[in-house]
């Protein structure tokens, strides 16, 4: 028998000591998407053909490799410590990874990219999924689910703030990312990794060993077919995956490569980051007033809009001035593609489930977590590769012979944005419709009853 989670002032000291790790944990995948790639283009040996092939292999390799870390995380919850085992190895996994991923030699080519990112993507997996699963068996009470999720998320977002900010720092000759402050950035994650996870292996307890539903991408495929919300829906976050892929993969050579403003990148990410967090409860009344699908559809045409704006900007004096204000733009405009996605799956599976009366909603998160992972792959790998075919490199960027770049970094997230938002405006589930599929699935289940 697992120990029960504490009352009172032990049970709010345990919930904020299990969502501590979330803290490095954030910082530690962030600058895979957002800074690596630009870097290693920078500052390594890497090509770009080379970038992309990673960007591609590593992504496609966490989107599979979850499956089988979480089917394995199951079959052992049951022992002694529960799930902390498999977050422990990822642990020690992930310290090595950050260190070697995030300190590359100058003549570091595309076997040590790949290595090192596999090595942190496997590690990282190894913890996610059964720290994920650990908050499930913590309590039975969804608001005390509701509040775990809210402290997680919420030292996330802290963590990307302390992450972004220490290039800022007065110690460093330059806040440009460099090999100097990318090393501190490292031991950021890796000092406070550790000591937060023991933290919480002491504090929490493992929890109540709960049954685990399996999940499986068929249901989803056969869904397809009938299911138009869904079609629409899966096909909406493919594209605005894609495009967001496109836009961190180059972001960070834009802003240092082509206009020149290495040393603003952080303190632009951190802009971006804040918009972000404050615009969430906007966009919440927003999809309240409108409908979910109408508010997401129009965070991504407004993403679409911010960047034809940012393709406008060009160096000089006032490129920084003009950057702060899209990147807080592209922050608010963005933060609906957070929030909403999430619970406008939930009602597809109510329809799902009067549809068909089997609720398939564990097939439905799983699938659109893996989607997820792979489209924003694919954006990103396929944007270094393109600019490999077109001839483009750091240094034709930095010169400022970037027609091509230009061409993939702002029109392509354009027109996937766009696309994206279009695709649901002809979705069928409004407010009115939902409240329909609901209150016939209350019949149904009175009926059984």
């Amino acid at each position: 028998m697992v120990a029960e989670p504490s009352t009172g002032r032990a049970a709010a000291w345990q919930h904020l000591a299990y969502a501590l790790p979330a803290l490095p944990l954030t910082m530690m995948l962030l600058p895979v998407g957002s800074i690596i790639p630009g870097y290693y283009a920078k500052y390594t040996a890497t090509t770009m053909a080379a970038i992309g092939f990673v960007f591609l292999v590593t992504r496609i390799f966490d989107a599979v490799i979850d499956p089988a870390i979480g089917y394995w995380s199951d079959r052992t919850r049951h022992l002694r410590g529960g799930r902390k085992g498999w977050i422990g190895a990822g642990t020690i996994v992930c310290l090595f990874a950050t260190w070697w991923l995030m300190t590359p030699p100058p003549d570091a080519g595309m076997p040590y990219l790949l290595a090192s990112t596999i090595a942190l993507f496997a590690g990282w997996s190894l913890i996610e999924i059964p720290y994920r699963a650990w908050s499930a068996e913590l309590s039975r009470d969804e608001r005390v689910r509701s509040r775990l999720s809210a402290l997680v998320g919420g030292l996330g977002s802290a963590g990307t703030f302390i992450f972004m900010a220490i290039p800022l720092l007065p110690v460093f000759d330059s806040s440009a990312i460099g090999p100097q402050t990318l090393g501190a950035m490292a031991w950021a994650i890796i000092i406070p990794l550790p000591l937060l996870v023991a933290l919480a292996f002491v504090l929490v307890p493992s929890g109540h060993v709960v049954a685990a539903g399996r999940t499986s991408i068929a249901d989803v495929v056969k869904a397809l077919g009938r299911n138009r919300p869904l079609r629409l829906f899966g096909l909406s976050m493919i594209l605005g995956g894609m495009g967001t892929g496109v836009f961190t993969a180059l972001f960070f050579l834009f802003v240092d490569g082509y206009l020149g403003l290495g040393e603003s990148f952080a303190l632009l990410f951190v802009g971006s980051a804040a918009a972000n967090i404050l615009a969430m409860p906007v966009w919440h009344a927003l999809a309240v007033r409108w409908g979910k699908h109408r508010a997401l559809a129009a965070s991504w045409i407004a993403v679409a809009l911010v960047q034809v704006g940012i393709g406008l900007v060009g160096r000089g004096d006032h490129a920084f001035a003009a950057m702060l204000a899209l990147s807080v733009a592209y922050g608010m405009a963005e933060a609906a593609t957070k929030m909403t996605p999430y619970a406008l799956l939930g009602d597809i599976v109510d329809y799902e489930t009067l549809r068909s009366g089997v609720n398939r909603g564990g097939s439905f998160f799983a699938a659109m977590a893996f989607l997820s992972k792979l489209n924003f792959a694919v954006g990103g790998g396929c944007a270094f590769l393109l600019l490999d075919l077109l001839g483009q490199d750091v240094k034709t960027i930095a010169g400022g012979q970037a027609t091509g770049f230009l061409a993939v970094f702002i029109l392509l997230p354009v027109l996937l944005w766009l696309l994206a938002g279009l695709c649901l405006a002809r979705f069928p589930l409004d407010r009115r419709r939902q409240d329909i599929v609901r209150r016939a699935i209350d019949r149904a289940m009175a009926r059984r009853a």
